[in-house]
């Protein structure tokens, strides 16, 4: 089968098409009057497995759609796809077709409660209607899930209904009133903000052993392996035989390849161990560059070979490393918008690593892609008389599942239970990790992330990322919640500031003390009592009391370190930051061990840990008072 063609329009073209005859602009191997739409892919992961839009679906009454009573709705129904694919109502620019699809499964669920209802047109719809409609969305029963929709699910059913308003003038039926003229769609349903559940991002716990074993692997694991894929190699061209006779052949190669090598050096001694460890290689490679850099799952399954390169920054002594690629959301051309990532030394690793693992691939296939696998591979047999029809990017589902073996393998829990990662966490956590600790980087963080409200051209970014400081704002406070319900129950505090808070916190009792204590958080922090949260403490910041001299906007961040948050007001200690200062404990005894320190260094060293013991005995007393 030949591969789609690929789409290259922009946001007018794509517009003009839509409007001056060229209706099928969007489609790849199919006509307007065809029962089965094929949507041309918008980039390379859609190649795979192109978008399908069914126009024959069945009725309530037990008819097709595509049945020659319903022409005019159906004529209707495909305006308003083509329509909703040349141009986003947020963006103005075509919207991927997987996005399309989403709305097509909510006008199809539109058309099957029209039928049963009896409306034969858009036009006849009402107010009264639509709340049936509405209605008719909630009480439909899910699939083995809960038994009603979720207001955030409602709300992006009803999004639909601002496409027939935006596009009223230009469909054959529309709606005759505006749905939304006295509220929105989110209102509408009984959404609001404190009901959104953003992506998770991995937690310090997780994430600080996860990203560890992915750079042991990529930096010291992946020579192992990629000398054992040289040796497999040429075991199987050597060799011939019945069919997986190569396999018997490549381990008998690598464990004699590997005799004698001691267990520090990693060797792979069989084909079995050779396939896991490369499995475990891919997904550290993945796991280094989303973590380490920050794009999304489409931008790091893009990247092609070559793509680090060395940029002189003007007034920097040194150049930067930079990963090239391209970024796909709210981008209408097929091969995205250029964009560059600055990298650590780790990702560059990482890049290489794939660049290794891929040579053969590329080769065979004729192409760039890093990420090129066997469709079907199965073992070693992915590597094994390669034909290039069966190579192609991994979709986002392949990688998740990877990612799931490899968090299995490492034995990953939060919270006594098994931590399951995904592919956006990595992301998510590195603009939490950057942001919370400098808010002063914002500017740059949203460059790195290529963060935009609309698509722009490419040689300038106006203005911040909005969005982002939202969702960082949103991120803080629920920090800060989190932190006063763990003061408000913790048995000792430690620290000026938590001295005041333990002589004058109320005390919960009763069934509902959870509750109670979450409730009263909460109302800390919407008085304005936003903490700072760091290893070693919380902050309970009063500008007046600042030891950091910090502004009304918050601490310094240029002076805010353990020995000043020692000494000031704003400070507090608990259980969970004992281990921070034990371990300080520990390190300044070793330091007033060496014989050859300064006497001023000596006092310092002094100082420090005396601070470090007051605080623990702080925390401690508190501990025994309550026990």
């Amino acid at each position: 089968m030949p591969a789609p063609q690929r789409q290259t329009n922009d946001s007018p073209a794509a517009g003009a098409a839509a409007r001056t005859g060229d209706r099928t602009w969007f489609l790849v191997g199919s006509k307007w009057e065809d029962p089965v739409w094929v949507l041309a892919p918008g980039n390379a992961l859609e190649e795979r497995q192109p978008v399908r839009l069914r126009w024959d679906f069945e009725l309530q009454d037990g008819r097709r759609f595509t049945d020659q009573r319903h022409a005019a709705l159906l004529e209707a129904s495909r305006q308003l796809v083509a329509l909703i694919r040349s141009g986003s109502l947020s963006t103005g620019l075509p919207l991927r077709p997987s996005t399309v699809a989403q709305y097509f499964q909510t006008l199809r669920c539109l058309l099957q409660w029209m039928s049963s209802e009896g409306f034969s047109r858009f036009s006849m719809l009402d107010p009264p209607a639509l709340l049936q409609f509405q209605q008719w969305l909630r009480s439909r029963p899910l699939a083995g899930r809960t038994p009603q929709r979720a207001p955030g699910t409602l709300r992006r059913h009803l999004y639909l209904l601002a496409y027939f308003q935006r596009f009223r003038d230009e469909l054959d039926d529309s709606l005759s009133f505006d749905p939304f003229a006295a509220d929105d769609h989110r209102r509408a349903t009984g959404y609001h903000d404190g009901l959104r559940r953003p992506w998770p991002y991995t937690p310090d716990s997780v994430a600080v052993p996860l990203v560890q074993a992915a750079i042991d692997i990529v930096t010291h694991d992946a020579p192992a392996v990629l000398r054992a894929w040289e040796t497999y190699r040429k075991a199987v061209a050597d060799g011939r035989g019945a069919d997986h006779a190569h396999t018997g052949r490549a381990t008998r190669a690598l464990q004699r390849a590997s005799a004698g090598m001691p267990d520090a050096d990693s060797p792979v001694r069989s084909v079995r161990e050779l396939v896991r460890r490369t499995d475990l290689l891919y997904a550290g490679c993945f796991v280094v560059i989303s973590y380490l850099v920050g794009p999304r799952v489409s931008e790091i399954l893009h990247l092609k070979a070559g793509c680090v390169h060395r940029r002189s920054a003007e007034g920097a002594s040194e150049p930067v490393t930079v990963i090239v690629g391209a970024i796909f959301k709210r981008q209408s051309g097929y091969h995205g918008r250029p964009h560059e990532w600055v990298a650590p030394p780790a990702a560059v690793q990482a890049v290489a690593v794939l660049e290794a693992l891929s040579a053969g691939h590329r080769a065979v296939a004729g192409r760039e892609q890093l990420w090129l696998r066997r469709r079907r591979g199965n073992g070693a047999t992915e590597w094994h008389e390669v034909e290039p029809e069966l190579l192609e990017i991994p979709s986002t589902a392949r990688v998740s599942i990877q990612l799931g073996r490899f968090g299995a393998w490492l034995g990953l829990t939060h919270e006594g239970r098994p931590w399951k990662l995904t592919t956006h966490q990595g992301r998510k956590t590195f603009a939490r990790f950057a942001a919370l600790r400098d808010r002063t980087c914002l500017f740059a963080l949203a460059q790195q992330l290529g963060h935009r409200e609309r698509a722009e051209t490419d040689n300038g970014y106006a203005g911040s990322d909005y969005r982002l400081n939202q969702e960082i704002d949103a991120e803080i406070l629920e920090q800060s919640v989190n932190a006063w319900e763990h003061m408000l129950a913790a048995p000792g505090l430690g620290g000026r500031a938590g001295e005041e808070i333990v002589a004058n916190r109320p005390r919960f009792r009763g069934k509902r003390i959870k509750e109670d204590l979450a409730s009263y958080a909460r109302l800390l922090v919407d008085a304005g009592l936003v903490l700072g949260v760091c290893d070693w403490g919380f902050c309970v910041y009063r500008e007046g009391y600042s030891a950091c001299l910090g502004n009304a906007a918050g601490p310094n961040p240029a002076r805010r370190e353990p020995s000043t948050c020692a000494r000031c007001q704003n400070f507090v200690v608990s259980e969970q930051h004992r281990p921070y200062w034990a371990d300080q404990v520990h390190r300044c005894q070793g330091l007033l061990d060496e014989p050859a320190l300064p006497l001023q260094t000596l006092r310092i060293v002094r100082a420090r840990l005396d601070e470090a013991r007051s605080l623990i005995r702080a925390i401690d007393s508190g501990r025994k008072e309550s026990s």
